[in-house]
């Protein structure tokens, strides 16, 4: 601010053979409104992923027939080896600081948001872990109701993203993606429902933010540094007006209807098993990508996206001799799309987009369960299809600084020519670099 008052004065009394500078003050003048505008900004609640946590809350209540449906999954026994991916977005952070990297924030208000942010997000997982007593997938104990590998990993992220992110967006993207990856490991290993990486990674995101929050509450804005801008990034921050072309990781969920009854239109029996009356039960689905975009104007783009989408799956059977073992779906999206943009407001842009390509989802075998929870003989195979689909969709992007987004979309995609899956409705968060 005395930056900024100094500016005026010298405005105000420069003499009229000095005017040529007034350009040069006046950049002064609006970068010091910028930074005292960051610092508002930074010491706001910040709201981005507050709809994890509901999106996991909503999950829970509509997963709840199909996580207590009779079908187990395997133990794949790679817990403790997850923490390595989880920890590793805090971990950085700390390298970096150790490294003299200049963060946004000083030592104090790090160790004091940071640790903040860990004891909010241990202390709500293991609350609700111990209040829920969800079975896990595997059915090696009832803690499965937050994944803590997910509630650390996006706190990690998150702290990165808000220390780092300026310096490159690519920061924030290898954070977010350590954090999605850690998400599909622990699906991909059977250690965790859907509903509990949604809700474990909703409480990391906002324990983090709250953290911060309330640390400023105690310091103040004397714990937050204040960014240099070159004259372009001020420009860029300023009014989002330019080709805000970009890439994109996604990180989100896929639903469609969850139960399907006539499995003779994608599915093969095996060793003489009867289908009749069996059904396909799935959750919805974690899915996570990268979009490539390319703006032809300052509101049309084209854009490349490729997704790969992973679900839990089970058989019904109604014969109570006769139970399989759950299995994994995995499904993968090819388009290109179209669309627009436009600004909503300073720092926001709300826009649509339609996407056309192929949807490939890979062979899927269900085993009976033997005695003793082994794998017995194979029941069924879903078969392997490539089929076109096609959709539309709605994007919202949040400027974070001169060259990253923080975005949110929802999409409809339809598959042509078969009945496994047909309907998909695309959840997702993402975080774009700017070119």
């Amino acid at each position: 601010m005395k930056k900024l008052l100094l500016s005026l004065l010298l405005l105000l009394c420069a003499p009229s053979a000095a005017r040529s500078q007034d350009s040069v003050v006046y950049s002064i003048i609006q970068e010091a409104l910028l930074q005292d505008s960051l610092v508002r900004d930074e010491m706001r609640f910040n709201s981005e992923g507050i709809l994890m946590p509901l999106r996991g809350v909503i999950q829970t209540f509509t997963h709840r027939s199909f996580n207590r449906l009779p079908g187990p999954f395997r133990d794949n026994n790679c817990r403790w080896g997850d923490y390595g991916l989880a920890l590793s977005p805090l971990a950085a952070t700390w390298v970096m600081k150790a490294c003299g990297v200049k963060s946004k924030s000083t030592t104090r208000r790090m160790v004091l948001s940071n640790g903040m942010a860990l004891g909010l997000t241990v202390g709500l997982t293991e609350l609700l872990k111990n209040t829920t007593h969800e079975i896990r997938p595997d059915g090696s104990d009832d803690n499965s109701l937050p994944s803590m590998h997910a509630a650390l990993a996006y706190m990690g992220a998150t702290v990165l993203s808000r220390e780092y992110g300026h310096i490159s967006p690519w920061i924030s993207i290898g954070g977010y993606a350590a954090a999605t990856g850690t998400q599909m490991l622990r699906i991909g290993h059977n250690a965790h429902w859907m509903n509990d990486i949604a809700m474990g990674a909703g409480i990391g995101v906002v324990s983090t933010h709250l953290a911060y929050f309330l640390t400023d509450r105690l310091l103040g804005d004397k714990g937050i540094r204040r960014m240099s801008l070159t004259p372009s990034e001020l420009a860029q921050m300023q009014a989002w007006n330019h080709r805000p072309s970009g890439f994109r990781l996604i990180s989100g969920t896929e639903t469609n209807g969850r139960t399907l009854d006539n499995l003779a239109d994608f599915a093969e029996p095996l060793g003489g098993f009867d289908m009749t009356g069996v059904s396909l039960r799935s959750s919805a689905s974690i899915t996570t990508g990268v979009e490539a975009e390319w703006f032809l104007t300052d509101n049309v783009f084209l854009s490349a996206i490729g997704r790969y989408t992973m679900s839990q799956a089970k058989l019904e059977i109604p014969r109570l001799d006769v139970t399989a073992w759950g299995e994994q779906m995995h499904i993968y999206h090819g388009n290109v799309a179209a669309g627009a943009t436009f600004p909503l407001t300073r720092g926001v842009r709300f826009g649509f987009r339609s996407a056309w390509g192929v949807r490939c989802n890979a062979a899927a075998t269900f085993r009976q369960v033997a005695d003793g929870r082994q794998m017995g003989e194979p029941l069924l195979t879903i078969k392997s299809q490539v089929r076109p689909e096609g959709g539309a969709g709605i994007i919202i992007d949040m400027l974070q600084s001169h060259n990253q987004t923080v975005g949110f979309s929802i999409d409809y995609l339809h598959a042509f020519g078969t009945k496994l899956m047909p309907d998909r409705l695309v959840i997702s968060s993402s975080w774009k670099a700017m070119f």
